[in-house]
């Protein structure tokens, strides 16, 4: 029997690492294209490139590893059947489902390791793909000058009537020219150089050189420019009378550049998918003691704001004296007091009300996450009980029969999932009944797909189906 479950388990690891291998590219290309024009044009380095997508592989493997274990057993067993060696373990006196069983061990061990996976390498994942975004988000499109055509950045207009480079690097060699964080070398020089200054409401200056270079100061954030043999001309914004016009040999013109240089972030709040079980349990735990806390303070000033029966007896009592008298303005301001009050209760009660909403949809929402990093993983054991029955069915093993099988339980497992998702945020289903419903719907029709191949029983009548899927079915069973 060893020799059995060793065998089973080998049949299934090709097929494994060749699905799982084809699902990840298929997702790493739809991010490559979703986030392509955000990744690229903003002058990163490669290297981070490369991370930003190494570290959004950890969400993709979490959706990959059940599909790729559907379309294993669909395969694998599969080829079982075609080359007849499901029929001869039967007829050695070996059951179905004792040859299932090792699938089952083989996807109970991938269900542990995808727990696992699950709180405490995806969060830290998806929490350093989040900063890593947050920061290229925040970094500009790459600032380059094109020849003849005017540039808008901020409150300035910069036109360039040529464009040299490289500068030579004697002419980057006179320190006295350039800036200490010149890179040597690596400037591009400037010819009919105009720039246009609208930073200051009350001038409108203009800015023009015979040549110059730029260099873009990272520590500080600016562009540098270096002109010689120049004029700056400056004229009144308002009336027009007064202008001034001065000319220079050499000039530093400063323009802020803020956000054209990558910078990191260090630490943004995590959210609910960047947080392990026991740090969601604490928010929940968190939330509950915040939920206590506001409908205590909401019991003790409706406590406040009611009278005591005796005490309101006592005021009657008093009221009906004859010698006790209140005048029209006290009535009215009393009125006036009462009506204060009990607008500031029923806006304090809205207040706390909306207050103990928002602390329990959280909840469920860390509920969700919770239940969310139990259920994925152990939908791999639901989809083998999926794709052992059909893969014995299949008259063949091949790729076209697992992925069109296994898309299509996916697509109803991740249907369940997200709309389970959605119902519990709402406060419409429980965290938990949401996360595992997928797993009660598919599992509940694998089981029964078992039983009736064990039983030798028809479960589809493939009859009905149209000619070219019955050439991918077996007639026996029928």
């Amino acid at each position: 029997m060893k020799i059995l479950t060793r065998y089973i388990i080998k049949e299934h690891m090709g097929p494994f690492w060749f699905s799982l291998a084809v699902i990840m590219f298929v997702f790493v290309t739809k991010f490559i294209v979703r986030y392509i024009g955000k990744l690229f044009g903003k002058d990163l380095p490669f290297i981070t490139i490369l991370e930003f997508i190494y570290l959004n592989l950890a969400w993709m493997l979490a959706l990959a590893v059940p599909m790729s274990v559907l379309v294993a057993a669909l395969m694998a067993f599969g080829r079982l059947s075609a080359d007849n060696e499901i029929t001869i373990l039967k007829s050695s006196g070996i059951n179905l489902y004792r040859t299932i069983a090792p699938a089952v061990m083989w996807a109970g061990v991938l269900t542990l390791a995808m727990i696992y996976f699950n709180d405490q390498i995806l969060p830290e994942y998806n929490h350093q793909a989040r900063l890593l975004f947050r920061s290229i988000s925040r970094k500009k499109p790459t600032f380059e000058l094109e020849k003849g055509i005017y540039l808008k950045l901020d409150n300035f207009n910069i036109l360039v009537e040529e464009v040299e480079q490289p500068l030579h690097r004697e002419i980057a060699r006179q320190a006295n020219l350039l800036d200490p964080n010149y890179p040597d070398g690596n400037a591009d020089k400037l010819k009919q150089i105009t720039i246009f200054d609208y930073s200051d409401p009350e001038m409108q200056r203009t800015v023009i050189a015979d040549h110059g270079y730029l260099i873009f100061d990272k520590a500080r954030e600016q562009l540098v420019f270096h002109l010689f043999d120049g004029e700056i001309h400056e004229v009144s914004a308002r009336d027009f009378s007064e202008y001034r016009r001065v000319s220079f040999t050499k000039n530093v013109f400063y323009i802020d550049a803020e956000g054209q240089a990558f910078k990191r972030l260090n630490e943004i709040q995590r959210g609910d998918r960047e947080m392990t079980i026991r740090m969601m349990r604490d928010e929940v735990a968190k939330y509950r003691r915040q939920i206590t806390e506001e409908q205590k303070k909401l019991a003790d000033k409706l406590s406040a704001f009611l009278i005591h029966p005796d005490s309101l007896q006592q005021r009657f009592a008093r009221a009906s004296r004859s010698d006790y008298t209140i005048t029209d303005a006290q009535q009215r301001n009393a009125l006036y007091q009462a009506s204060r009050k009990i607008q500031g209760l029923l806006q304090t009660s809205k207040s706390t009300l909306s207050s103990l909403e928002y602390f329990k949809k959280q909840i469920n929402r860390y509920q969700v996450e919770i239940h969310k990093k139990y259920s994925i993983p152990f939908a791999c054991l639901v989809f083998i009980f999926i794709g052992a029955p059909l893969g014995i069915r299949a008259q063949k093993g091949s790729l076209g029969v697992g992925v069109t099988f296994s898309i299509g339980f996916f697509l109803l497992y991740w249907a369940c999932l997200i709309g389970g998702e959605e119902l519990a945020d709402r406060r419409l289903l429980s965290p938990l009944l949401a996360m595992w419903f997928p797993n009660i719907l598919v599992g509940a029709m694998g089981i029964y797909l078992t039983i009736r191949t064990v039983r030798e029983t028809s479960f589809i009548q493939w009859e009905r189906l149209p000619k070219f899927l019955q050439v991918f079915f077996k007639d026996s069973g029928h």
